[in-house]
C-alpha cells in the first residue's frame, strides 16, 4: 500500500506535513490539526493555489499520505530518492519540475517525460549531446541523450542488441522522444566515414517522409502517429552506424476516407495542396482553397496551419530526394495522391445524403464525371471501366458459365469505393517504407552480409499511445492491444523479474502485488479469433453480420469467469452516459473492455469489412492493369484469389514478432506523459497525469527500485572493473572477500549494498560513484587498508579458531558415533538369535508333517502348472485384446474419418442448397416482380378499355342528341311550312 512507510501504516500526529486526496487536482498539501478516535485526522488545508482558502477536513488516516517540507523550490531528479515514496510525493515532483521546464525525471534507470508542449531553450543539440556523451547515468540532468548513451556504451562494451521502449498515451511526445534518441545515436556514432554521415543523413530523413505519411491531426494531438514504427540502427564493433531500417505496424488506413470532427486525415495531402506551384496543381486539377471530401469528411476543421504545411512539404521533398528517389518518381507519388483526392470526390451526396438516403437503395448512384476523368488519368486506369466497376458489379448466371451486370447499392459503393482508396494509400504508405529500407541497402559495402553477423543493432520503438476515443473501432482495439503486450512485457520483464533476482540471490524482499494484464489479452485474442471466424463467414457465404459477431463476443465472454471481468455489454444495450454528440452503440454493437489505463467502448460496426485486407478481384485487376508504373508495382494479384486475409491475425503475428525481438534486448524504458489535454504549454493537470502514473506502473517500479537495488553485478565483473581501486595483493583474497573489501575501504555504506549468491546489489548512485572514481584512479587511504586487511585476519583467526574448536570436539564425537554403532549391533545380534530359533521351531513342524508337505508340495506343484498354464492364456488374450483395441481404434479412426467426411459434404450440401435456394428465391422474386408488373399492365389496358368504352358511350349519346335535335328541328321547321 502507497500510503505506507516501511510496511507499517505511516502514523500521524498533531503537525504532521500530509498530503489529502482532492478530487479535481488529485492532492492537496495539508496539515493536521488534531487525530481523532474513530480513525480520522482533521486537515487543514490552504491557503495556495490548489486551494484559495484555508479550511479545515475530516480525512480518514488511511487516505492521508506523508509530505516532507521543502524549504525552497527545490526537486529531485530522482524520483527513487525522494523522503516519502507515495503517489502524491510523485505527483508533486513532477508537477514542480515541469513548472521549471525540467521536463525528464529518472525512476532509476527508467526515464519519465512530461511533454511542454513548446520549445525550451538549449536543451537539445550537438553542444548537449557532447555533453552526456560518455557519461553515466545520474552524472548530469535526466535526459533521452543519457539513456541512449547508456544503450550506446552498453552496445560496444557487451556486444548485446539494445532496445529503447517509448511509450505513453497520444500527445505524450513518443515521436519527438524518438527523434530526440536517434539525433544523439546519431552524433554518438560519429562522422569519421562518408558510410557513416550518408547514413545518418538518411535515418534522419527517413523521419519527416514516416510524419507526412503516416500521422495525422487528432482530437488529442496535433501530430499523432497513426502507425506502429520499430527503427533499428546497426553498430559495426567500434560502434560505427552502419546500416539502419525500419519496421512499421498496422497503418490506419480506415483514416484516409473517414476521421473525426475537427482531426484531419493524413498530413500528405493538405501539404501537398499547400507546397504545390498554382502551375501545377492545374495539371492535377486541384485547387488550394476548395474543400475536398477526404480532407474535410468531418464536422470543423483545423485552420491557421498552411504555412507550417507548406514548409513540410518542401522537407518531404528534399527528405524523399535523400532517400534516393529522384524527380519522376516524387510526381508519381503526388499524382497518387492527388487521384485519391479526386477518387473520394467521385460521389455526388457527401456521407450525409448517402446516410440520409440508404433506405433507397434501388436509387440510381450519381457520380462526378469530371473526378471520375481526372482520378483514372492520374491513376492509369480507364475510366469508363473505373465507373463502371463502382457502379455495376458482375454476377454469375447459375447453371450458365456466364455473368450478368446488376447496379450497385449506394453501401456498396461507398464500400468498394472506400476499399479501393484505402488499399491504394495503404500499399503506397508501404512502398515508401520499402523505399526508405531500401535506401540503406544500396549503399551498404559490398562485404555487408560477411559482417551481418558481428553487427548488433539499437532498436526504438515508437508504436501508439493507448487510446479512448469519442468512438472507438477496431483500429482502436488492436492499439490497446499492443499497450496492453507491452505494459504486461514491462510488468513481466522488469518489475516481476526484479523480484525473482532478489528472491534468487537470497536478498530479503517482502514483495508486491503487481497488476497483470494477461486476462486482457488473452479476452482480446479471443476477440480476434470470433472476428476473423464470423469475417470468413462474411466473405464465403454473406451469412455474417457485424451485431451476430458482436453478440457471440459476448456471450462467450460472459461464460467465461475470468474474461467477463474484462469484457461486458453496455448496460442495456447502450453506454449509460454517452459523450455530448456521440450517439452510443445500438444492442449487438458494441462492447466495453476493463483496460490497464482504464475502461473502454468499442462500437464493432464495420469490423467484418475492416478485418479483411482483401481487396476485389475487379478492383485488383483495375490496379494490376494500370498504364502508370507506380500504381501497377502496388498491384497484387495473387490477393484476387484470396476470399480473406485476416488484418487481425497478421497484426497479432507481428506483435508476437516484436515481443520475440524485444526478448534478444537489453530494454531501456522511457515513460512519456501528457500533462493537460488542451495541448497547452505550461499547464499542469495532476489528476490527469496521475492517472497516468498509476496506469503504467510507475509507481511500482519506483517502490521496487527505492526499496530495492537497481545497480547489480556478478562477482567476476565488479573484481574485473574495479581492481584498480585496490592494491594488487587484494586479488588474492577470494572474489567475496575482495567486493566485502572494496566496499569498506570506499565507505559505501551497509544498507546501500548486499551480496548475493553470485552478484554484488546496488542502491541507486553507488555504482556511478564507483565508475567516477575508477575514472579518476582514486586508491583508499593506508590506515583504511590496514584496518580493512586487519578484519580480514580477524575473521581468519576467527575461523581457525572455529575450526581448532571442531577438531578438540571431533574425538568425543566420533567416540559418540561409535557407541551408537555398537548398541545398534548388539541389537542386530539378539535379532539375529531369536530369527534362528524361529526358523528352527518351523524346520520342526515342518519335519512332523511329512504327508502334509507331500501334498503342499503336489498342490504347489499344481500351482505351478496352472499358473503357467494361466500366464500363457493370459499373454494370448492380452495380444487378441490389443488386436481388437488397435482394430477398434482404427475402426473408430475410420468412422472418425467417414463422419467428418460426411460433415463436410454436409457443409458442402448445405452451401450449395444456401445458393440454390438464394438462386431460387431471386428467380421466384424476379417471377413476382415480372407478374406484379403484368398484373399492373393488365389493370391499365382494362382501366383504358373502360375510358374508351366509356368515351365511345359519350359519343354516341351526343350524336344520338344530335340526332333527335336535328330530328326536332326538321319536324318543327316541316310544321312551320305546313302552317
Amino acid at each position: 500500500d502507497w500510503r505506507t512507510q516501511g510496511g507499517a501504516m505511516a502514523s500521524f500526529g498533531k503537525g504532521a506535513l500530509v498530503f489529502v486526496p482532492c478530487p479535481d487536482d488529485a492532492f492537496a498539501a495539508g496539515e493536521v490539526l488534531a487525530v481523532n478516535r474513530d480513525g480520522t485526522a482533521t486537515v487543514r488545508v490552504g491557503p495556495d493555489e490548489r486551494c484559495p482558502e484555508e479550511e479545515a477536513r475530516s480525512v480518514a488516516m488511511s487516505e492521508l499520505r506523508p509530505r516532507f517540507a521543502r524549504g525552497d523550490a527545490s526537486t529531485s531528479p530522482d524520483n527513487t530518492s525522494l523522503v516519502h515514496m507515495n503517489d502524491a510525493t510523485i505527483l508533486e515532483n513532477l508537477g514542480r519540475r515541469h513548472g521549471q521546464d525540467e521536463i525528464y525525471t529518472y525512476t532509476a534507470s527508467v526515464l519519465l517525460a512530461v511533454n511542454p508542449y513548446k520549445e525550451i531553450g538549449g536543451l537539445y543539440g550537438d553542444e548537449q549531446c557532447a555533453r552526456y556523451r560518455g557519461k553515466h547515468i545520474g552524472a548530469l540532468p535526466p535526459h533521452p541523450y543519457a539513456i541512449a548513451d547508456t544503450s550506446y556504451r552498453a552496445l560496444v562494451r557487451e556486444r548485446r542488441n539494445q532496445a529503447l521502449l517509448i511509450s505513453g498515451e497520444s500527445g505524450a511526445g513518443k515521436t519527438e522522444t524518438a527523434k530526440i534518441v536517434m539525433e544523439f545515436l546519431s552524433y554518438a556514432s560519429g562522422t569519421a566515414t562518408d558510410l557513416t554521415s550518408r547514413i545518418q543523413a538518411r535515418v534522419l530523413q527517413a523521419q519527416p517522409i514516416l510524419e507526412s505519411f503516416g500521422n495525422a491531426v487528432t482530437m488529442r494531438n496535433s501530430n499523432s502517429s497513426r502507425f506502429g514504427k520499430y527503427n533499428r540502427l546497426f553498430f559495426d564493433e567500434a560502434g560505427a552506424l552502419v546500416a539502419a531500417d525500419i519496421t512499421t505496424y498496422l497503418l490506419e488506413s480506415s483514416r484516409v476516407v473517414v476521421h473525426g470532427d475537427r482531426e484531419r486525415t493524413y498530413h500528405c495531402f493538405y501539404e501537398m495542396l499547400a507546397g504545390l506551384g498554382d502551375e501545377r496543381l492545374h495539371e492535377l486539377r486541384l485547387e488550394r482553397r476548395r474543400a475536398y471530401r477526404l480532407m474535410s469528411c468531418g464536422q470543423g476543421c483545423v485552420e491557421g496551419v498552411e504555412e507550417r504545411d507548406a514548409r513540410n512539404f518542401k522537407r518531404l521533398c528534399e527528405a524523399l530526394g535523400t532517400i534516393g528517389l529522384d524527380g519522376d518518381a516524387i510526381d508519381g507519388m503526388i499524382e497518387v495522391l492527388a487521384g485519391l483526392v479526386h477518387l473520394g470526390n467521385i460521389p455526388v451526396d457527401d456521407d450525409a445524403s448517402a446516410q440520409a438516403s440508404k433506405e433507397d437503395e434501388s436509387r440510381t448512384v450519381d457520380v462526378h464525371d469530371d473526378h471520375v476523368e481526372n482520378a483514372a488519368r492520374l491513376l492509369g486506369m480507364d475510366a469508363d471501366a473505373l465507373c463502371g466497376m463502382l457502379k455495376r458489379k458482375k454476377v454469375a448466371v447459375p447453371g450458365r458459365n456466364s455473368f450478368h451486370e446488376v447496379p450497385r447499392t449506394q453501401s456498396q459503393f461507398r464500400q468498394i469505393l472506400h476499399s479501393l482508396i484505402k488499399a491504394l494509400y495503404k500499399r503506397l504508405f508501404n512502398r515508401t517504407v520499402e523505399h526508405i529500407n531500401g535506401s540503406f541497402c544500396e549503399i551498404r559495402p559490398r562485404d555487408a552480409k560477411n559482417r551481418e553477423g558481428i553487427e548488433n543493432h539499437i532498436g526504438i520503438l515508437d508504436i501508439y499511445g493507448f487510446e479512448r476515443l469519442q468512438r472507438n473501432s477496431f483500429e482502436q482495439l488492436c492499439i490497446n492491444l499492443a499497450n496492453e503486450r507491452l505494459q504486461h512485457y514491462f510488468v513481466e520483464n522488469v518489475l516481476v523479474a526484479e523480484q525473482a533476482l532478489y528472491k534468487r540471490e537470497g536478498l530479503p524482499w517482502a514483495g508486491l502485488t503487481l497488476p497483470d494484464s494477461q486476462p486482457v489479452v488473452n479476452c482480446i485474442t479471443q476477440v480476434f479469433r470470433t472476428l476473423d471466424e464470423y469475417s470468413q463467414l462474411a466473405n464465403s457465404r454473406g451469412s455474417a453480420s457485424d451485431e451476430q459477431f458482436c453478440l457471440k463476443a459476448t456471450d462467450d465472454a460472459a461464460k467465461d469467469p475470468l474474461r467477463k471481468e474484462v469484457l461486458r455489454q453496455p448496460r442495456g444495450g447502450r453506454r449509460a452516459s454517452a459523450a455530448p454528440g456521440v450517439t452510443p452503440p445500438a444492442l449487438n454493437q458494441g462492447f466495453i473492455i476493463k483496460h490497464y489505463a482504464g475502461t473502454v467502448e468499442y462500437n464493432t460496426k464495420g469490423w467484418l469489412d475492416k478485418n479483411n485486407d482483401r481487396l476485389l478481384p475487379e478492383c485488383e485487376r483495375l490496379i494490376c492493369e494500370s498504364s502508370c508504373p507506380l500504381v501497377s508495382s502496388l498491384g497484387e494479384p495473387d490477393q484476387g484469389k484470396m476470399s480473406f486475409k485476416s488484418i487481425s491475425k497478421r497484426y497479432v503475428q507481428d506483435l508476437e514478432g516484436l515481443l520475440k525481438t524485444l526478448a534478444t534486448c537489453n530494454v531501456h524504458y522511457i515513460r512519456c506523459f501528457k500533462p493537460n489535454e488542451e495541448q497547452r504549454p505550461n499547464a499542469f493537470q495532476p489528476r490527469l497525469v496521475l492517472d497516468q502514473i498509476v496506469q503504467c506502473g510507475t509507481i511500482e517500479l519506483v517502490k521496487v527500485m527505492h526499496d530495492g537495488y537497481p545497480n547489480r553485478c556478478s562477482f567476476d565483473e565488479i573484481s574485473m572493473r574495479f581492481c584498480s581501486l585496490l592494491p594488487e595483493s587484494f586479488q588474492h583474497y577470494g572474489m567475496r572477500t575482495f567486493i566485502e573489501a572494496l566496499m569498506l575501504a570506499y565507505d559505501v555504506p551497509q544498507e546501500h549494498w548486499a551480496l548475493g549468491m553470485s552478484r554484488l546489489f546496488l542502491k541507486a548512485g553507488q555504482l556511478k560513484a564507483l565508475e567516477d572514481m575508477r575514472t579518476e584512479g582514486a586508491q583508499p587511504k593506508a590506515e583504511k587498508l590496514a584496518s580493512i586487511v586487519a578484519g580480514i585476519v580477524r575473521k581468519r583467526w576467527s575461523r581457525a579458531g572455529h575450526a581448532v574448536l571442531l577438531c578438540n570436539y571431533l574425538p568425543k564425537f566420533l567416540q559418540q558415533i561409535y557407541e551408537r554403532r555398537a548398541r545398534r549391533l548388539a541389537a542386530r545380534r539378539r535379532f539375529r538369535s531369536a530369527f534362528r530359533a524361529v526358523q528352527f521351531v518351523l524346520a520342526v513342524a515342518a519335519s512332523i508333517s511329512e504327508k502334509r508337505k507331500v501334498r503342499l508340495a503336489k498342490a504347489f506343484r499344481v500351482a505351478s502348472l496352472l499358473y503357467v498354464r494361466t500366464g500363457r492364456w493370459l499373454a494370448s488374450t492380452r495380444k487378441r485384446l490389443a488386436v481388437a483395441l488397435q482394430q477398434q481404434r482404427e475402426e473408430e479412426e475410420r468412422r472418425r474419418a467417414e463422419e467428418e467426411r460426411r460433415h463436410e459434404e454436409e457443409r458442402q450440401r448445405r452451401a450449395e442448397e444456401e445458393r440454390l435456394r438464394w438462386e431460387e428465391e431471386d428467380r421466384l422474386r424476379r417471377e413476382e416482380e415480372g407478374r406484379q408488373r403484368r398484373l399492373r399492365e393488365e389493370e391499365e389496358r382494362e382501366r383504358l378499355e373502360q375510358e374508351r368504352k366509356r368515351l365511345e358511350e359519350e359519343r354516341l349519346r351526343r350524336e344520338e342528341e344530335i340526332r333527335r335535335e336535328e330530328e326536332r328541328r326538321r319536324l318543327e321547321d316541316r310544321q312551320r311550312e305546313e302552317e
